[in-house]
């Protein structure tokens, strides 16, 4: 509980004490931080940590209190480079009063290479864990770029989410059912899904099988004998790999007209263009790209592409 002393002042002159079971601790000054649930807390918040890239060489994502940098890993040198700014952040937080948690904190080094820098990291005292996989902002990102673990993990999420909801409107119309299948369970199964959509038959067919399920829930239908790709026809619900698909393409779509921070490839001159399409190819014409590695060639960026030059492949990155 918190309770302006003179008036209302948004920063200072707060006060705040704990009620529990209907004792009141006394009342003491709050000495730092904003009121949480207040409209300004984000905007104040982003003020407050927003020159936490100054003086970073390594790119830097921020979002919200999120806080993610990376950096390509060719030379010993660049380890160096990755340290310095690692300790330039901590520093930002001594300067601000700011701790991180070093539980959270992490390595993450992408590369298809076996044998990988086994340079250590410290951020301040603390040494910094090595990891093969970490979420980030929903999607589990793995050391080796595919998807198998992320796939578990919502393909579980979504299971406990359904069988919740089984347990819980189990003599409610097929209407509910599946109107709680759509914006309690499907949800979990793709978020992102632009980035993973998986290209081996078995992760996909781990997330059809949450669908199956939910169609046998929602018509009371457990019969081997009946199809459950039958009953999510007649429940007129598309597969997950079909509106995979299209959110893939809506996504393709919005980036060729810039509606999103997605860079396209850089055209080809006539000549290259012309000697890679055929006579009915337009300007707007798309090829498949050949690559021998999976985890590029089934990414978004190149599964399909305007004409042009593709994004390179970044051999080694340290993500923080």
């Amino acid at each position: 509980m918190e309770e302006p002393k003179h008036g209302f002042h948004h920063l200072s002159d707060r006060s705040q004490r704990v009620v529990l079971n209907g004792a009141q601790s006394s009342w003491i000054p709050v000495l730092s931080g904003v009121p949480q649930g207040t409209v300004l807390g984000p905007l104040l918040f982003l003020l407050y940590a927003n020159d936490i890239t100054e003086n970073i060489s390594s790119e830097i994502r921020f979002f919200a209190d999120d806080c993610i940098f990376y950096r390509q890993i060719r030379t010993p040198g660049d380890c160096t480079s990755l340290q310095q700014d690692i300790t330039r952040l901590y520093n930002w937080s001594l300067t601000w009063q700011m701790v991180f948690n070093t539980k959270k904190c992490h390595i993450l080094s992408i590369s298809r290479k076996r044998d990988r820098p086994t340079i250590t990291y410290t951020l301040g005292t603390e040494k910094l864990s090595v990891v093969e996989s970490y979420p980030y902002l929903g999607v589990t990102v793995s050391s080796d770029l595919r998807w198998h673990h992320h796939i578990n993990t919502i393909s579980n999420k979504a299971t406990r989410t359904l069988n919740f909801i089984r347990r819980n409107i189990y003599g409610c119309s097929p209407e509910a059912k599946v109107l709680a299948y759509t914006s309690l369970v499907r949800p979990h199964l793709e978020y992102a899904s632009a980035v993973w959509d998986p290209y081996t038959a078995r992760d996909s067919n781990k997330l059809e099988k949450v669908q199956r399920r939910a169609a046998r829930f929602v018509r009371r239908d457990y019969r081997r004998t009946t199809s459950a790709s039958q009953l999510i026809s007649e429940l007129g619900l598309q597969s997950l790999a079909e509106r995979r698909k299209t959110s893939r393409l809506t996504l393709l779509y919005k980036a060729i007209n810039g509606l999103v921070a997605i860079p396209m490839a850089i055209p080809m001159d006539e000549h290259e263009h012309t000697s890679r399409c055929t006579r009915h190819c337009g300007p707007d014409a798309f090829i498949i790209l050949q690559s021998r590695v999976d985890a590029y060639k089934f990414s978004f960026s190149q599964e399909l592409f305007q004409t042009g030059t593709p994004f390179p492949v970044q051999p080694d990155q340290h993500h923080l």
